[in-house]
């Protein structure tokens, strides 16, 4: 009985707009829990728990921000002149500011990414 009870898995199948885990046993989805189990695990001082499992093992993405204006979608890899070779490092500029030193790397789930993009396309910043 718990074999068929049990939907523990580390790798499988992902949602392709989200980029989440998709739920349901039937279709080999990742472990889906509600408020409840959640407030329980944070009350118990589990927190680190809850970021590994929702955050990390899920849908976690780096993410180039440019700091001096908040942008996520601006941050943009420099187009090298012709004659670069490939082997060579390329530069990460904002095309808002033109600023490459204002870049920095963040750790965001890939839903939130998901959803700056769609308020950017409402004209939304």
């Amino acid at each position: 009985m718990v074999s068929d009870k049990f939907q523990v898995r580390t790798t499988g199948a992902r949602d392709k707009v989200t980029n989440q885990p998709v739920g349901g046993r039937n279709i080999q989805g990742g472990v889906r829990f509600g408020e409840m189990e959640r407030d329980a695990l944070l009350a118990h001082g589990s927190s680190f728990l809850l970021h590994d499992r929702l955050f990390n093992c899920s849908d976690r993405s780096v993410a180039q921000v440019c700091v001096d204006c908040g942008s996520l979608l601006s941050p943009l890899l420099e187009k090298p002149p012709p004659y670069w070779s490939a082997m060579r490092h390329r530069k990460t500029v904002c095309t808002l500011c033109g600023k490459s030193d204002s870049i920095d790397s963040v750790s965001v789930p890939y839903v939130f990414r998901y959803f700056v993009a769609e308020l950017a396309a409402m004209n939304i910043k």
